[in-house]
């Protein structure tokens, strides 16, 4: 069984901690981050928090929107998969 290292599995799990507390709006399909960088690093348990694992986020930033703008995702052709025009 492939396991995962400890630093992928604390990454998922700080990703996985904002998305859970943020907000969605389904007018404007977007996902508004409700913590900040500093709220992360308090709610997350255990000792040992590397600082360098949790993003750079801030209370209201947008997430994810439907225009593929927000922080949390890739530009437009960086995705696995796109095709380059030439």
């Amino acid at each position: 069984m492939h396991r995962r290292s400890d630093t992928k599995l604390r990454k998922k799990l700080i990703r996985q901690l904002i998305f859970t507390n943020a907000f969605k709006d389904r007018q404007i399909l977007e996902t508004v981050c409700r913590l900040s960088r500093l709220e992360v690093i308090a709610v997350m348990p255990g000792d040992e928090l590397l600082v360098s694992l949790v993003p750079d986020v801030e209370k209201g930033e947008v997430l994810v929107d439907s225009r593929g703008q927000g922080s949390f995702q890739r530009p437009l052709g960086e995705g696995v998969g796109s095709v380059r025009c030439r």
